[in-house]
């Protein structure tokens, strides 16, 4: 069901928002992905976030690290998600990430690791949590060995057969049976970002800012609806009965709409401030508009739902 959008934005409006999410996003994705996976992730040992700061230059590492977060990170809690990558680091090492066949002989140790942080939503994929434990982590592991034999590693691999992002997420990794069965579209997208947009760490394509445009969005149900919320879209489709936003539904529009008034902003760092700001401020129930950074150019269309 598509539900039209009573107080829309003007068009002079949609752009002035689309400048608005790109400077919230580019002022917190960094630092957040520091807090939730990395370095300033407050639940590691100090000997940990010494050792994550020092890879922070190893491309190879990041890519593999970046490869099992978005594979845990899909249709689960994100804490804790993130949490079971940074604990399995902790736990395991290095090695774990760059030799993953040395740890074949010990899945069951490593998975009745993970199922002491993981949650992931099983209600939701209709399977348990120790089956899409095992085939999340199992997965990533016999994906990068596999990858790692034959092409030498995740960065060789990517970067060698793929000319930028888009090309990356539906070529490289949607039109590739190992990873399009470990990664759903909306986690491929975010893995792509992670490792392609020029203020991050990877980089695989560099840090041409023409490779901003070519990065797909995420647009998950946060983002869509704070598009829909603050009259950015015309229209939205909605699960019947409680105006609940279907993202999946309006991936592909969100993105064409973001180019057409974005011009030649960044569309990555849009939909990150749009995330940001749903999380934050454009809650569920009593959404804090006093205190939100879009409250003088939102229409307040407060009853579509994220979930």
């Amino acid at each position: 069901m598509r539900k039209e959008i009573k107080r829309q934005l003007s068009n002079d409006e949609r752009k002035e928002l689309l400048r608005e999410l790109e400077r919230i996003g580019a002022e917190n994705i960094r630092k957040d992905l520091e807090s939730t996976l990395l370095w300033e992730s407050p639940d590691l040992q100090d000997e940990t976030k010494q050792k994550l700061h020092e890879l922070i230059n190893d491309k190879e590492f990041l890519l593999r690290y970046f490869l099992l977060a978005a594979a845990l990170d899909q249709q689960a809690e994100s804490e804790t998600a993130r949490k079971t990558a940074r604990k399995l680091f902790e736990q395991y090492g290095y090695e774990f990430f760059m030799k993953p066949e040395n740890y074949f002989d010990k899945i069951y140790e490593v998975i009745g690791f993970a199922l002491k942080i993981y949650e992931p939503k099983t209600r939701v994929i209709r399977i348990s949590k120790e089956g899409i434990t095992f085939f999340r982590i199992g997965g990533f592991m016999l994906t990068v060995h596999n990858i790692s034999n034959k092409y030498g590693g995740l960065y060789r691999y990517f970067s060698s057969k793929y000319d930028n992002p888009r090309a990356l997420l539906n070529e490289g990794i949607l039109g590739d049976s190992l990873l399009s069965g470990l990664l759903y579209e909306k986690a491929a997208r975010l893995y792509v970002g992670w490792i392609t947009h020029p203020m991050l760490y990877v980089k695989i394509f560099g840090d041409d800012e023409r490779i901003r445009s070519s990065i797909p969005m995420v647009v998950n149900g946060h983002v869509t609806k704070v598009l829909a919320r603050t009259g950015f879209l015309d229209k939205v489709s909605v699960e019947k009965e409680r105006n609940i936003v279907k993202a999946e539904e309006e991936r592909k529009r969100i993105e064409e709409l973001v180019r057409t008034f974005g011009e030649d902003r960044d569309p990555f760092l849009i939909d990150y401030g749009a995330f940001w700001v749903g999380i934050n401020y454009c809650k569920e129930e009593n959404p804090n508009c006093d205190q939100c950074p879009l409250k003088n150019i939102c229409k307040k269309n407060t009853e579509f739902r994220a979930y």
